[in-house]
């Protein structure tokens, strides 16, 4: 009884300190009605941090602007749910406060601004301040992902497992460095279920909101990998750091056309081709077995990242209000 009357006076404390910083930061979204809507075990979210949270990502993917506000708002509160889950298990573990390694931080905010087309940092930030957004608050969810990473790198290091001798076969076997290959511009959408109709509705729906809204909106409501809020944007893969099976499903298809769902280790995958070229340059081959091990890491890593998360979530206390 105690406890409860501790956790309930320390919400009520961490809201008021909330509304008292909104203010400052932003005193047109104070007058609004501050409610709780969420509660994730010790932390709350309001109906002024989903707003924000939809101008972070409409920031960050324009084309959300072209749905109902409402849906946005939906995909906003999404969001936030699963920044407030990883926050809880990473100060387990880890301080957001200690944390402290500004030439990364740097170094993922000029990745963001790219990925924007903007030319700078300072230009960044007056992109930003065109949707009430500082770089701090950019700063601080870049922070949450870095410690999120490296807790799920601590946890499953043993388990990622490269074989780089049938890389090295792969290349040499596939004339992977030959002068000719294709490059590919590509979005994703990551997905999962759990049985054969959940897969047919979840597919179907995914498609069906694909052809009205877009690949990229359908990447912020859909998608469960961390290249959801840029829209799925993944950027520029060689066709020899992908599958067989991969290489074989994007050659059925042209550019501005998606593939079918593909079945991957932690779901299911639908590529689209933003663009493709192909490339006349010998490739070293130590250069290509270096990029191909880095995205064979990326993609086991994401998929013990989204295990990790199915598992806390289910084992947090989330109330809605």
């Amino acid at each position: 009884m105690i406890v409860n009357f501790f956790l309930k006076n320390l919400f009520i404390l961490t809201f008021f300190i909330f509304i008292f910083w909104i203010s400052l930061i932003n005193p047109s979204l104070a007058i609004q009605e501050a409610k709780i809507v969420k509660r994730i075990d010790n932390k709350i979210i309001t109906n002024i941090d989903i707003y924000r949270e939809y101008d972070y990502l409409v920031a960050l993917n324009n084309d959300l602007k072209k749905i109902n506000k409402n849906e946005g708002l939906k995909i906003a509160e999404e969001s936030l749910l699963r920044e407030k889950v990883k926050l809880n298990e990473i100060e387990k573990f880890l301080s957001i406060d200690k944390f402290n390694n500004d030439n990364l931080i740097k170094k993922i905010i000029a990745d963001f601004y790219k990925k924007l087309d903007i030319a700078n940092l300072e230009n960044f930030k007056l992109y930003l301040n065109e949707f009430d957004i500082s770089l701090d608050e950019v700063e601080n969810k870049i922070k949450i992902e870095i410690l999120w990473n490296q807790l799920i790198s601590s946890k499953f290091k043993n388990q990622i497992d490269i074989d780089i001798s049938k890389l090295e076969k792969k290349i040499q076997n596939e004339d992977l460095n030959i002068e000719n290959f294709i490059e590919y511009d590509l979005s994703e959408i990551v997905f999962q279920t759990s049985n054969k109709e959940e897969f047919d509705k979840k597919s179907k729906e995914i498609i069906l909101s694909i052809q009205k809204d877009g690949f990229n909106i359908s990447a912020n409501k859909f998608s469960v990998s961390s290249t959801s809020k840029f829209g799925g944007k993944i950027g520029k893969v060689k066709e020899s750091q992908l599958s067989k099976f991969i290489k074989d499903e994007l050659k059925k298809i042209e550019i501005g056309e998606h593939t079918r769902p593909i079945k991957v280790a932690n779901g299911f995958l639908i590529l689209l081709i933003n663009n493709k070229e192909k490339i006349s340059k010998k490739i070293n081959k130590e250069d290509l077995l270096d990029k191909m091990i880095e995205f064979e890491r990326n993609k086991q890593f994401e998929k013990f990242s989204q295990i990790y998360y199915n598992k806390i979530k289910l084992n947090t206390m989330i109330n809605e209000k």
